[in-house]
């Protein structure tokens, strides 16, 4: 959530910034201040009441002092507390109805985000290897699995239904392998592995991400005030809520492995297969750090991501996200997306965000500084690694003639030394 006084004193530059992002209604910058003018009066009737309280409790006691008659002054100091709590609660009131609003404005883009419509103007920045070259026809992912017994798409859509999925014998080890490889590379690198919980609670999953924008892709338990996660950033975000870390323990980095759920509610594409799952196991980089730090941090864990791919001998891109395609949190965003032979495409695998403060105000998190006074903390994340889809990647680029797979040299060590899965 942006600053109040950001668009107290600046709104015509937010709204400037809200052009660049495609159909923009910028009347919603007019709204928050149209129910903050409200809330701002409030506020100011209710210093007026606590003050004539004060002015009234200090009538009583001098005419205590004075030896006179209190029960008059008393009546006189209830009937301004009832009326301070009457408008407290307005107030509050007021606050919420002016924050829902502005939940609906994005955060403020960096100005080296490109400016563009939609996700065919990212901007690719550099590249690793080259596109692999094959000698035989390729074959997508979904066969390889079939013809090495990999997974059972069938059985999975029959007890449980469409887009979930059993994986099995080597594609399961590599599956491990990968857990392993890149918690150790990023535990090495001192982030703190963490598992976190499945689920979240409806106020906290709102305070860690715009609820409006997950609605149509999480789980809902049902009789129960709780979400299933589309993904740890959320868990790992509320992780501080409401805490205020001290200077020196920043900046905190976490590893966080999770189980992922995602409706991909009206998604037709990406029907077969595992590249567009119901659930799905990924680890999250999720940083903490003081303002000054986190355009570093957003560069670190992008390259930590880049790092991974690499040693995993993928060929991929970076792109720079456009003003377009850019979510409502981030204020820069980097995504890998890797090379898939048979789609002849290139696919995302990774997204790597800055948000600055924007996450934070909402968590309320902030730390102390070396002074004493409290700020907000900026956070920012990044997939480490999305399990299925980094295994689709090394099924289509590392594939041989025979059907088989090639595994890359980093991850042999984990596969108990072989070169191929079969």
């Amino acid at each position: 959530m942006l600053d109040i006084k950001l668009i107290r004193e600046n709104a015509e530059a937010v709204k400037k910034d809200l052009l660049r992002r495609p159909n923009f209604d910028t009347s919603v910058v007019d709204k928050v201040l149209d129910a903050d003018t409200v809330w701002r009066e409030a506020k100011g009737e209710l210093d007026r009441l606590k003050a004539q309280k004060n002015k009234e409790s200090k009538a009583i006691a001098e005419v205590k002092k004075s030896g006179g008659d209190i029960k008059a002054q008393i009546a006189k100091v209830k009937e301004v507390s009832d009326a301070i709590s009457a408008k407290d609660s307005e107030l509050k009131q007021l606050e919420n109805a002016r924050d829902e609003i502005m939940f609906l404005i994005p955060n403020i883009l960096d100005p080296q985000v490109p400016t563009g419509e939609d996700d065919e103007e990212n901007l690719p920045i550099r590249f690793n290897l080259e596109k692999p070259e094959f000698d035989f026809e390729v074959k997508n992912h979904q066969d390889l699995c079939e013809l090495n017994d990999w997974y059972d798409m069938e059985k999975a859509a029959e007890v449980s239904g469409s887009r979930f999925y059993y994986t099995k014998n080597e594609l399961v080890l590599l599956e491990f392998a990968l857990y392993n490889f890149v918690m150790n590379k990023l535990n090495g690198k001192g982030y703190s592995p963490i598992m976190t919980p499945p689920m979240l609670k409806r106020e906290v999953l709102n305070m860690s991400v715009p609820l409006e924008d997950f609605k149509e892709a999480i789980y809902k338990i049902q009789d129960e005030d709780l979400y299933l996660i589309a993904t740890s950033e959320h868990t790992l975000a509320a992780l501080h809520i409401n805490d205020t870390i001290n200077h020196k323990d920043l900046p905190i980095r976490y590893a966080g492995f999770s189980n992922c759920f995602r409706k991909e509610a009206g998604v037709t594409k990406d029907s077969k297969g595992i590249f567009r799952v119901h659930n799905f196991n990924k680890i999250e980089q999720f940083f903490f750090c003081k303002p000054e730090d986190s355009d570093k941090l957003h560069d670190e864990i992008t390259a930590n991501a880049e790092e991974i791919f690499k040693e995993l001998e993928i060929h991929y891109q970076v792109v720079d996200i456009c003003s377009g395609d850019m979510g409502g949190m981030a204020t820069r965003k980097f995504d890998i997306e890797a090379w898939l032979p048979s789609q002849n495409k290139y696919r995302e695998m990774v997204s790597a965000s800055n948000y600055r403060d924007f996450g934070a105000r909402r968590l309320n998190c902030k730390y102390q500084t070396e002074n004493g006074t409290t700020e907000l903390v900026h956070t920012g994340n990044s997939t480490a690694i999305a399990l299925t889809r980094c295994m689709i990647a090394i099924l289509e680029q590392h594939q041989t003639s025979d059907g088989n797979v090639r595994v890359p040299k980093a991850l042999q060590p984990y596969l108990g030394g072989r070169e191929f899965l079969k």
